[in-house]
């Protein structure tokens, strides 16, 4: 285990959502985090039975998880809501018991907003990557019409 707290004390996640099990490393501007898919998960039953992978739209999730902990561990944020993915590419499959390394790296903070570029590996292999974009959140998670970007007006 590591030393840093848990994606679900950090994390507005919860199961059978939270798609970052572990945090492995965390500094200002960066962070590393895994998740092993279980063969018991229940996307797989169909996608695709007799040849299960994870969706590439979890991964991408497991991504902004990884991204939103950063901001919230290290960018004084309470939360962070996703808005942008760019350039997202696909490269391999990831299969049930595979263990995904998500890599966060932030790029620019400015009006409430902030970019960074996420990788996911397994086994040391590339397998998804994308440009991420997040607004800052003065509150909680909590949805309601309170939230309010914050800005530098």
């Amino acid at each position: 285990m590591s030393g840093y707290k848990a994606p679900i004390e950090v994390l507005p996640h919860r199961p059978p959502l939270v798609l970052v099990d572990e945090v492995l490393e965390c500094t200002e501007n960066t962070i590393r985090a895994i998740r092993t898919f279980r063969e018991d998960e229940d996307f797989f039953k169909g996608h695709f039975p007799g040849n299960p992978i994870v969706p590439g739209v979890l991964l991408i999730e497991g991504m902004a998880q990884t991204f939103a902990y950063l901001a919230m561990t290290q960018a004084g944020t309470h939360a962070v809501y996703l808005t942008g993915i760019d350039r997202a590419r696909f490269r391999k499959p990831v299969r049930p018991g595979d263990t995904v390394e998500f890599s966060v790296s932030f790029g620019s903070q400015r009006l409430g907003l902030i970019t960074g570029k996420g990788e996911a590996r397994v086994d040391g292999v590339r397998v998804a990557s994308a440009k991420l974009t997040g607004a800052k959140m003065e509150d909680g998670a909590g949805g309601d019409s309170q939230n309010k970007v914050k800005s530098k007006s």
